[in-house]
């Protein structure tokens, strides 16, 4: 990695922080620079605005749970694996940017910009667009129920797994894969007897 990259890692890193702390909003540039020992100035060199600022950042850790689920759905195993095995990634990346995620889900960043929130939303479109692409896979293998509306489970399953932004704590009772596991069967078996 670069020096530069490592720069903007920083930035990123700080920012997101400071954006899940004050809000979108309540962050200036010039906070941020404080935060990171620059001048406020210094931060133009590397992000234009503070939209560009948190677009990048959002496309970067939004970007690697896209890259993650399609490497899911790539990959060898059952169907049912394969889901086990994208909630478990939906659910650490939630872990490891638990700030971003909660301006990625919480903001409204359409009061702000209707430009920004487009291209913020952006990649959760498109990572939606890959659980549908696997729930179709599990249609076609006969796996799934073939009258299943996708749209409304896809919905279903990404709504329970950002649900753990709002009550997960990593010092708690379960750890974040045991709650995978536990969305999971949720997810696959339902929660009546059979």
């Amino acid at each position: 990695m670069s020096k530069r990259e490592r720069k903007i890692e920083a930035i990123h890193a700080a920012a997101a922080g400071r954006f899940a702390e004050r809000g979108y909003r309540g962050t200036r540039m010039a906070d941020l620079a404080a935060d990171l020992g620059m001048q406020a100035g210094s931060l133009y060199y590397y992000f234009a605005s503070k939209e560009e600022l948190l677009v990048g950042i959002i496309e970067s850790r939004v970007g690697r749970a896209v890259e993650s689920l399609r490497a899911v759905i790539d990959g060898t195993g059952s169907f049912a694996e394969k889901v086990e095995a994208a909630i478990i990634g939906h659910l650490r990346a939630f872990q490891d940017d638990a700030d971003i995620y909660s301006i990625f889900n919480f903001e409204r960043l359409s009061e702000i910009s209707p430009g920004l929130a487009d291209q913020v939303d952006r990649p959760g479109r498109d990572y939606e667009a890959l659980w549908g692409r696997l729930l179709d896979a599990g249609i076609a293998s006969g796996e799934l129920r073939p009258d299943l509306d996708t749209r409304v489970t896809v919905k279903a399953i990404v709504g329970l797994c950002n649900s753990v932004l709002l009550w997960y704590h990593p010092d708690g009772k379960r750890t974040i894969d045991e709650i995978a596991v536990e969305f999971s069967g949720v997810v696959l078996h339902g929660i009546v007897r059979t």
